[in-house]
């Protein structure tokens, strides 16, 4: 796992009430209201977009579908560190699957 990723992450949520960090999906994952909304993983940035938002996020660069074994999660993609090294970017990602939970 990504530890300079989660850092940022926590960085990203720190001093908010409605957000929970725990162990999931084979990294840490933040839940906010609840509900999964993004991680560090081996593989980079785990992000919900929802299923509406998939096909968009799958058109960017350096992101892939998020895969449990055999299964593709359809909420969820997996944003490669290099889409994320600015903290601008980090920071829309976040935001995008913070709007995928209202959405």
């Amino acid at each position: 796992m990504d530890v300079l990723l989660l850092d940022r992450l926590r960085a990203l949520f720190a001093g908010r009430t409605d957000v929970v960090e725990k162990p999931m999906v084979g990294g840490r994952s933040f839940v906010v209201d609840g509900r999964m909304c993004c991680g560090a993983t081996t593989g980079g940035l785990m992000v919900r977009v929802g299923r509406a938002g998939r096909d968009a996020a799958l058109a960017e660069p350096h992101v892939q579908p998020l895969r449990m074994g055999r299964r593709t999660v359809a909420a969820f993609v997996v944003v490669a560190p290099e889409a994320v090294a600015d903290d601008d970017d980090l920071a829309a990602w976040v935001r995008r699957a913070e709007d995928s939970l209202r959405g």
